[in-house]
């Protein structure tokens, strides 16, 4: 991929490591292990809708010191 561009940069890389995970769940093969996966992607899908929460009240609470 010719650019400079972060944005383009991450999503190639993204998508990459996505295309990694998925030919290696491919391999998968007991319930349990697919189970197991499953936890963490919910924890990890968790995690982070927690982490953007608290960035929006983090700014929403900037945003309310700071006059506007």
């Amino acid at each position: 991929m010719r650019t400079d561009r972060k944005a383009d940069l991450d999503k190639y890389y993204n998508d990459h490591l996505k295309m990694h995970i998925v030919r290696r769940l491919m391999m998968v093969s007991t319930w349990s292990e697919i189970k197991g996966i499953q936890s963490a992607v919910f924890e990890a899908l968790d995690r982070e809708d927690k982490a953007e929460q608290l960035e929006m009240k983090a700014f929403v609470a900037w945003k309310k010191g700071d006059g506007k």
